[in-house]
């Protein structure tokens, strides 16, 4: 297998260990001047059969610790661990809310530590417009303009009232909503605070 195949990282680990076998792979870090450790980089060339991890006990730590060489020739990689659905799961869960976090706070909602921008569900249960026509936030086809600025209007009147109202513009925005009325804002007018936005 090539550098470029591997990576230069990795090919740097490579090289690093056939004229120093048996570092660990906190001592590996350290020689590439590297705060965090290289496991994961080892582990992913282990599964190549491109290094084997030996364990050896590190008085230091109280524990025994993989001291890392270059596979010989005929090395079997060991069977990649199971993946584990329920940890898999937490992980994208874990991403969705700091996603959701973070766009909160770009946005500028009042989201404090810990908790995360609104999602859909929720603008719904606690919306004014829960109980309302929905006809009235999203028109038909072929509308005539009048009949567009009363539907609006009313639609608009329901959400100045509405407690959720800077959440749910936020959210239109957010998802690029193209149609509908949301937080108080028609098409038209989020495409023009979009570009306010993108100029500021």
């Amino acid at each position: 297998m090539t550098a470029a195949a591997l990576g230069s990282r990795q090919a740097a680990i490579l090289a690093h260990l056939g004229e120093h076998p048996g570092l660990t792979a906190v001592e590996l870090a350290r020689a590439f001047g590297l705060r965090a450790s290289l496991y994961k980089q080892l582990t992913r060339l282990q599964q190549r059969a491109l290094v084997v991890g030996v364990p050896d006990w590190h008085p230091g730590q109280g524990r025994h610790v993989n001291r890392w060489h270059i596979a010989p020739p005929g090395t079997v990689p060991p069977p990649a661990p199971a993946p584990d659905p329920v940890k898999a799961e937490q992980v994208r869960e874990r991403d969705r809310r700091t996603q959701r976090a973070r766009r909160a706070r770009v946005r500028g909602l009042a989201a404090g530590i810990g908790a995360e921008a609104p999602s859909l569900r929720e603008l719904w249960a606690a919306g004014a417009c829960r109980t309302a026509d929905p006809d009235l936030w999203f028109g038909p086809d072929a509308e005539f303009v009048t009949a567009r600025r009363q539907r609006e209007a009313q639609a608009k009147e329901i959400c100045a009232g509405c407690p959720v109202r800077d959440a749910c513009l936020a959210y239109a925005l957010d998802t690029r909503e193209a149609y509908g009325i949301w937080g108080g804002l028609n098409e038209d007018e989020r495409r023009v605070l979009l570009r306010q936005r993108r100029a500021s």
